[in-house]
């Protein structure tokens, strides 16, 4: 059978979809702004005044740029839900990019502590509404299981080249003309995204995807989830002020709330899910096969993201010397991004060509979260030297979690959109981010405990994933047939 006119003219790279490629630009200006900006935060939070910074202690630096992370990633069941509810995936990422480029250009101002908290709630705002539904996006765009690997990975790709560039950029910048011209950069790309998505959606991706929301919010409905909403927004800000006034708040308070209430969060939307009318048995049977997924993804994110938090104050205890030469700490943040493109392009051909032969699913996750495990093993013996050790140990060992990694969060995504259900698909993959919630809220929580027992710190992070990786190789095949695969 020949393809119509109007099927040719929409393929393009790869075969996918010609709308493709602005998804993908997207992606990359979106992590771009993020990793760019989380490269300099903590430094930016924790340096002097004189040196640029606003001079707070460490341990609120490392616990504040964890829940930044946290509570961006918890914002993407916000996203989702609006996503599926009321805009569907497509509008819903234009809203949230607008959000995003306020919140660097906020930022970019000096304005010190006021301008800080501003635009760390655009910034968490606009990622919950972007992130999980331009990740949606690509599943919406691919035809089958095959298309899905391909573009998944691509889409893998997109993201770490713009974590790879963005620290050197930024970090490069910050050196020469301060922390504001570093984090406007940032603004920068992000407006050149939007602009991108704005075009291609408009040229492409209208034609290929749904526009309204799957599973739109009834009428009835309308006024009692205004009502929560508002109930919400007034308990926060009174709970905020009455904190304040009573002199309980703090930034470790605050680090435990956000900690339970993304737990709190996943149990609820599992329940919910697996409680629902509209889930079918077997889609309910692959959710419960998804939640190992759901922990691996905790185990990598507590260690991967604590490159940009423990790892970047850690750093700042060795001698910068890498194999001779002198680097930045900022600079140590593109080291997992570029072994993650590499690695994500190896391990795309080992897929194509080896494909009857791979361990299954949940094996390779148990061998990538072994590799997590070692990776903080490797830190053990410079936490217990003390300071002026060589950071070729971090390098070593941020190179060794990004091959954790590569194992892990790309297969996932597409793992995440298979597995969904068909009423909750972009709230499925706001759940994928949530456990990276949940693992920068156990790395906010236990800053103090870092900077106290560093050595206890990296063991019982290398530990725990290690157990649970010998306990995914256990129940492998149970789970497999649970997805209804061989």
């Amino acid at each position: 059978m020949v393809a119509s006119e109007d099927e040719t003219q929409q393929k393009g790279l790869f075969g996918l979809a010609k709308g493709f490629p602005t998804i993908l630009g997207t992606e990359f200006a979106e992590r771009f702004s993020y990793y760019g900006m989380k490269a300099i935060l903590l430094y930016y939070i924790i340096n002097t005044a004189a040196q640029g910074g606003l001079g707070l202690p460490r341990a609120d630096g490392v616990a504040i740029s964890s829940l930044y992370g946290a509570l961006i990633y918890m914002s993407t069941i916000l996203g989702g839900w609006l996503s599926d509810r009321i805009f569907g995936s497509a509008r819903i990422v234009t809203i949230g990019g607008v959000f995003i480029l306020a919140g660097h250009i906020v930022l970019a101002l000096p304005f010190g502590e006021a301008a800080l908290l501003g635009s760390l709630a655009l910034l968490i705002i606009g990622t919950g509404m972007l992130k999980p539904n331009v990740s949606t996006l690509v599943g919406s765009v691919v035809k089958d299981d095959k298309d899905a690997n391909v573009a998944f990975s691509l889409f893998y790709v997109a993201i770490n080249i713009g974590g790879f560039l963005s620290p050197i950029v930024v970090s490069t910048l910050q050196t020469r003309y301060g922390f504001h011209i570093a984090f406007s950069a940032a603004a920068i790309v992000m407006g050149i995204g939007l602009a991108i998505y704005s075009w291609g959606y408009a040229r492409y991706l209208r034609h290929n995807i749904t526009i309204s929301a799957p599973n739109p919010i009834k009428k009835s409905e309308r006024a009692k989830v205004l009502w929560i909403a508002i109930g919400l927004v007034v308990l926060g800000v009174v709970a905020f002020f009455v904190s304040v006034a009573t002199k309980t708040f703090s930034v470790q308070a605050l680090s435990n709330l956000v900690t339970i209430a993304a737990v709190l969060l996943t149990v609820y939307y599992f329940t919910r899910i697996l409680t629902s009318k509209l889930v079918t048995s077997g889609e309910k049977r692959k959710v419960v096969a998804y939640i190992p997924v759901f922990m691996s993804g905790v185990a990598l994110w507590a260690v991967q993201e604590g490159g940009g938090t423990i790892v970047a104050e850690f750093v700042t205890r060795s001698n910068h010397n890498f194999v001779g030469f002198k680097i930045a700490d900022a600079m140590i943040q593109s080291i997992n991004p570029f072994v993650v493109v590499f690695g994500t392009a190896i391990m795309a051909v080992v897929y194509k060509v080896f494909a009857d032969k791979l361990p299954n699913l949940f094996q390779r996750y148990a061998i990538g979260i072994a590799l997590v495990g070692v990776s903080y093993l490797l830190l053990l013996q410079p936490a217990m030297s003390g300071n002026g050790f060589s950071a070729n140990w971090i390098v070593l060992s941020l190179g060794v979690v990004a091959f954790g990694e590569v194992l892990i969060s790309p297969i996932s995504l597409a793992v995440t959109n298979r597995l969904a259900p068909k009423a909750f698909e972009s709230q499925m993959m706001a759940i994928w981010f949530l456990s990276n919630s949940v693992g920068q809220g156990l790395n906010a929580s236990l800053s103090g405990f870092y900077l106290k027992h560093t050595a206890l710190y990296f063991g019982i992070y290398a530990a725990v994933p290690l157990l649970f990786g010998v306990a995914l190789i256990m129940f492998s095949k149970q789970l497999t047939a649970m997805i209804g695969e061989d």
